[in-house]
């Protein structure tokens, strides 16, 4: 019986795509962690893959259906329901287009009405586990052939419930909405996030409840800023028909995944690491995630993160010695600015590599409102007349001074006596 339920198991039941991770920003996939689904990527083992396998084909073809819940009135829109489908297939193919822009990707989705979902009875189910497997096998043939068929299935049930993505041994990458049959509300992030899981990707973060994240996030526990692939998503991000910067690392690493040599060990960007869990790679992310999110998402993320988190490294500095207020002044974040300002362990004036300020970049972009955030800036010591430049004119400032004690600023090293030291030292800060 025990064998039985096994393959039973292979050959119906689905693979649900979901996890706890706590990470507050990143992407994870179906292939990391101690609980990862291993899947034989042999097409002679695995007919149907999820869909980053089959992204370099000339077309897909999409099977799409309706709950046998569904009343005729639900069942008018099925253009508007295939146009929602493309569009969110379309968003998590944009960043593999922009990776390998010199090999096709399919962008054309032909559909097919199929036959309405009736879910199995548990008597139905177990009535099934009873077959031996040679009726089993015929079970399948006559029943799930219209499914086989296509490369992707889309259910649209009419009674509200969780939506979920599923993946079987013998047929292909399914989404089941449990939305209705309108596009409003949260039914387009949904349906993305969902074929995000049939791509292969996984959830990011826990339940609120469930499990804490790391580093005194209170709020956004459960909450993955700004990424669609997020257990919970952010009600305050308006771009809801769109996939962040963690989604689209996550769609590129499988397809490096895939397509490559990669491990699951590897997240492959530079400002990315590995979160470990019992000593297994569970999934990546950012270095430094104020960084990330003053750089890349909505000001609404950065300022629920210092808000949620007091101890965050709040001048912290990544490869290029760029701080997250270097970030949110050269994209002109004001409200990301001023918050930074406002924490009482800021350092306003840290410089990147390329030895500029916060404040240089504020003044690149001409941003006067948020160039009047910044405290005076510090003058060097070698700055003898103030002006905000070391030059000529302040050599010409210290070599009338020579000679002399107490001469103020023309004494530029503070020994007390203007001498030979102090024009050096002014000449080699020029500029």
């Amino acid at each position: 019986m025990k064998k039985m339920r096994y393959i039973f198991s292979l050959l119906l039941v689905v693979c649900l795509f979901f996890s706890a991770t706590p990470v507050g920003d990143g992407f994870m996939t179906a292939l990391m962690g101690p609980h990862a689904i291993e899947i034989n990527w042999d097409p002679q083992v695995l007919g149907h893959k999820w869909l980053i396998s089959r992204v370099h084909e000339p077309e897909w073809k999409i099977g799409y259906r309706y709950g046998v819940d569904c009343k005729p009135e639900d069942r008018q829109n099925d253009e508007a329901l295939k146009e929602a489908i493309s569009f969110s297939i379309r968003r998590w193919l944009e960043p593999l287009k922009e990776l390998n822009p010199d090999r096709p990707i399919v962008d054309k989705f032909v559909y097919e009405l199929q036959a309405d979902f009736t879910p199995l009875s548990l008597e139905e189910r177990e009535e099934l586990e009873g077959l031996p497997i040679d009726e089993l096998e015929r079970w399948r043939d006559e029943n799930l052939k219209e499914i086989r068929s296509v490369d992707l299935q889309v259910t649209f049930e009419c009674t509200q419930g969780i939506s979920y993505a599923a993946i079987g041994l013998i047929y292909p990458p399914a989404v089941f909405m449990q939305r209705g049959t309108e596009i409003k509300g949260g039914m387009l992030p949904v349906l993305i996030h969902e074929l995000g899981h049939a791509f292969g990707l996984a959830d990011t973060y826990a339940r609120e409840g469930y499990m804490r994240s790391r580093g005194g996030l209170h709020r956004t526990t459960g909450i993955q800023p700004a990424s669609i692939m997020s257990a919970h998503y952010h009600d305050g991000d308006k771009r809801v028909d769109n996939i962040s910067e963690d989604d689209k690392r996550g769609i590129i690493w499988l397809y490096n995944y895939f397509y490559g040599n990669l491990g699951t060990n590897d997240c492959i960007f530079a400002d990315y690491i590995i979160e470990y869990f019992v000593e297994e790679p569970r999934a990546c992310r950012p270095k430094h995630t104020l960084i990330f999110e003053a750089k890349h998402n909505p000001t609404i993320h950065a300022l629920q993160l210092l808000k949620d988190d007091p101890s965050i490294d709040i001048n912290a500095q990544d490869v290029g010695g760029m701080t997250a207020l270097h970030y949110a002044a050269m994209y002109e974040k004001e409200e990301v600015v001023k918050a930074l300002l406002d924490h009482k362990d800021i350092k306003p004036f840290l410089q990147n590599k390329e030895g500029e300020t916060a404040l240089d970049l504020a003044l690149a972009t001409n941003n006067t409102a948020i160039i009047k955030m910044f405290p005076e800036p510090p003058r060097r010591k070698e700055d003898v007349n103030r002006d905000g430049e070391v030059n000529i004119l302040d050599l010409v400032a210290v070599a009338s001074k020579f000679g002399e004690k107490d001469a103020g600023t023309a004494d530029v090293n503070r020994d007390g006596v203007v001498d030979i030291r102090d024009l050096v030292l002014v000449a080699g800060a020029f500029g």
